[in-house]
């Protein structure tokens, strides 16, 4: 065990929020999709939509993985709190 380790918990409160707010985006981005005209009617119609519901697609699961990943983070941040709290608590008690 390093007794230098610290974790600034504010800062990694911070991160997680930009990730989270950079998740919304991302997800939003995802729904925000642009008619696609049905006249003229070219031969990469049909190409050109699949392609954009694979990207959207796509663009749904990296929202939801980074998203995660800001909720991971918040998770271990309190993790790391409720250590500290146990580990302060030890050595008031035995003083």
């Amino acid at each position: 065990m390093n007794p230098d380790f610290e974790v600034d918990a504010d800062e990694l409160r911070r991160a997680a929020s930009a990730l989270a707010d950079t998740a919304a985006r991302v997800t939003a981005g995802a729904s925000e999709t642009p008619t696609i005209p049905r006249v003229p009617r070219w031969l990469t119609t049909d190409a050109a939509s699949l392609a954009a519901e694979a990207a959207r697609r796509q663009l749904v699961l990296l929202g939801g993985d980074i998203g995660e990943t800001a909720r991971r983070i918040r998770q271990a941040t309190e993790a790391y709190e409720e250590a500290d709290a146990r580990a302060a608590a030890r050595l008031r008690s035995a003083r």
